[in-house]
């Protein structure tokens, strides 16, 4: 098995390679799961293949999990509860009624689809959705299909985030009731804290599927080792795998915030547009290749720039101008 098959990021990838990182059984798992493009039935494959492969490893306690002396066999058992739970989605039921959603990020809006008695129906509904929509990007990578029973207490709702091409990537489930419980260990993976490098310095302009912004700026890397409270982990999950970053919020602001799950970032290789222009000097700032002063004058500029041509468009000037032009010239 390739692990650096199942990175979300290219650049994260080429660069663990180049240095002949090594990731042992747990970190493995981890990279395996938080894949945005394999689909779950290859990413169970994959903990297959850790699970034979790879040595078993015995795990502390944390703040999120019990001790657990056999990875192998906490692993095995989220595969057959994962199983379990996309059996349940799945499934019709009476009174289950299954609905998409998805956004989209250069219309900047979501859609949500109809409700259907079938999974099936709600993704042909959301698949065609998109497809009409094709010359606009998914906001996030996937689509989620929600199932819920209508006046039943009996589960909130189970979802399955499904990929562009109709695959199930992820699933997601909140109160389902299932035969065995659900405990620490069944989350296991979305609470183990570790250190993947990366070749990102500060000042660097990146993009990633994150909640802050698709466009930000490095100002730190939390890879710090995991701390003790209580003699219990303190970092003990995918949240505190952060990035501090700079981002554009609008009217000519740029705010500081955290991305989760840093390995996920890339270089941001493609022009910036608008007043997003603004990240590209932030960056060259923090490098030290611009001035102070410089970066003040080009915000300036940026935001007057915003507003000519939103008054551009507001007056119609072009058009304005034209008549203008072919008076003078009669």
């Amino acid at each position: 098995m390739n692990i650096y098959d199942f990175f979300n990021s290219p650049d994260v990838a080429e660069y663990c390679q180049s240095i002949g990182h090594t990731f042992n059984a747990v970190e493995s798992a981890v990279m395996v799961s938080q894949s945005n493009s394999r689909t779950l039935a290859e990413k169970h494959a994959a903990y297959r293949t850790i699970i034979s492969e790879y040595p078993d490893m015995e795990i502390t306690e944390a703040l999120n999990h019990g001790h657990i002396k056999s990875f192998h066999k906490a692993l095995g058992d989220i595969i057959t509860y994962e199983e379990q739970v996309l059996e349940k989605i799945l499934m019709p039921e009476p009174g289950a009624v299954y609905q998409a959603s998805c956004r989209y990020e250069s219309k900047d809006e979501s859609y949500d689809g109809e409700p259907y008695t079938t999974y099936e129906k709600a993704l042909t509904d959301a698949l065609d959705h998109n497809r009409s929509n094709e010359e606009y990007d998914l906001k996030y990578p996937y689509i989620s299909i929600r199932k819920k029973i209508i006046d039943s207490k009996k589960y909130a709702s189970v979802s399955a985030n499904v990929s562009r091409s109709g695959e199930i990537v992820r699933i997601e489930d909140y109160d389902v009731v299932l035969p065995i419980p659900r405990t620490g260990e069944l989350c296991l993976l979305d609470c183990c804290y570790i250190d993947v490098p990366v070749p990102f310095k500060r000042g660097d302009l990146v993009e990633s599927y994150g909640v802050v912004g698709d466009v930000s700026v490095i100002k730190d890397i939390c890879r710090d080792e995991p701390k003790l409270h209580n003699n219990l982990l303190k970092v003990g999950d995918l949240s505190d795998m952060t990035a501090s970053v700079y981002y554009y919020e609008s009217n000519g602001l740029i705010r500081c915030d955290y991305m989760h799950f840093y390995p996920n970032l890339q270089y941001c290789r493609r022009e910036l547009e608008g007043e997003t222009r603004l990240l590209k000097y932030v960056s060259l700032y923090m490098q030290d290749k611009l001035c102070l002063c410089s970066l003040l004058k080009i915000q300036k500029f940026l935001s007057v720039d915003k507003t000519l041509n939103e008054l551009k468009k507001s007056y119609d000037l072009e058009y304005q101008l034209k008549q203008i032009n072919d008076k003078l010239l009669e």
